[in-house]
């Protein structure tokens, strides 16, 4: 999965408080069910347990490529990084209880 650009939305919800359906849009990551969940196109409403049938996919159980300037923030061991600015990527690793970023 590549992802260049996405927007944090926070904890999923189908609906506002009013009741009006939630649309989500494509780059939208959101927590749902102690996982990290990102749209991979418009969603109306419809929660992450329908997974890619609906457009949500997870990035907690793939590995994630992400081109950012700066180091992602809701990375993972196995991701990888492009650094847009540098051009140099990047592999999320652990090490002796820590994890850190190396360069492939």
């Amino acid at each position: 999965m590549k992802i260049t650009e996405f927007n944090f939305i926070g904890d999923f919800k189908s609906k506002t408080p009013t009741g009006k359906l939630i649309q989500y849009n494509k780059g939208d990551v959101v927590y749902y069910k102690e996982q990290t969940w990102i749209a991979s196109k418009r969603i109306l409403g419809s929660t992450p347990d329908l997974e890619e049938s609906v457009g949500w996919m997870s990035i907690s159980r793939k590995q994630v490529f992400y081109e950012l300037s700066e180091p992602p923030f809701y990375s993972k061991v196995g991701d990888e990084w492009l650094n847009t600015q540098t051009g140099i990527t990047y592999k999320r690793i652990k090490n002796k209880g820590s994890e850190y970023w190396v360069e492939l």
